[in-house]
């Protein structure tokens, strides 16, 4: 068992399965998750616990506050919290329909458990702003 973290993560998707599956995988590797089922979830998580959240692992397509709409709310109100998006589409598609920057970190699904980990190391590794 991976030793734990101090991070914790906020993992928002409207599948239920994936989202499970997320948070287990990530809890294995010793950080706190915190799911959310959509972004207004999310947000109302973050104004709940904004100072504990270190990343938001987020779907782009949701209904309602989609992926892309909660990592502009994040980015706006809580910089210092890091965002990792992921999709079952392909990037290239769901950056040239405008769902995604080019340059925001992504994760292709389906994941494996390397790849998530790797991804959200990577993603906490970058320093945020004061």
């Amino acid at each position: 068992m991976t030793p734990p973290t101090r991070e914790t993560l906020l993992v928002v998707d409207d599948e239920e399965m994936v989202r499970r599956l997320a948070a287990r995988i990530l809890l294995g590797e010793g950080y706190h998750v915190i799911e959310a089922a959509g972004g207004e979830e999310a947000v109302r998580t973050l104004q709940r616990a904004s100072s504990r959240i270190d990343a938001v692992l987020t779907d782009v397509a949701m209904p309602g506050l989609g992926g892309r709409q909660l990592g502009e709310t994040i980015f706006r109100c809580w910089p210092r919290v890091r965002l990792l998006f992921m999709s079952g589409f392909p990037a290239r598609r769901i950056v040239d329909k405008g769902d995604l920057d080019p340059t925001a970190p992504f994760l292709q699904k389906p994941f494996t458990r390397e790849q998530l980990a790797r991804k959200i190391k990577e993603v906490l590794a970058v320093p945020t702003e004061l």
